[in-house]
């Protein structure tokens, strides 16, 4: 049986902007948010302050509209 997301979950839209092969052999990549994301943003960085780890789930956006 399938786990819900987290009520905690951060949900934004987002588009690839790049991806990079590091010298250690790990994946870099960047995404781009639209500026209306700013909180969304501030609560990655946070995530990324803290060392929090993340399980990232990415679905395309079909509809180009706002997310739930």
């Amino acid at each position: 049986m399938a786990k819900s997301l987290s009520k905690n979950a951060i949900k934004f839209q987002a588009t690839v902007e790049g991806v990079k092969t590091l010298v250690d052999g790990g994946i870099r990549i960047t995404l781009d948010l639209p500026e209306t994301a700013i909180d969304k943003a501030a609560m990655l960085m946070e995530c990324k302050r803290q060392m929090i780890p993340l399980k990232i789930i990415a679905i395309a956006d079909e509809e180009d509209g706002e997310t739930e």
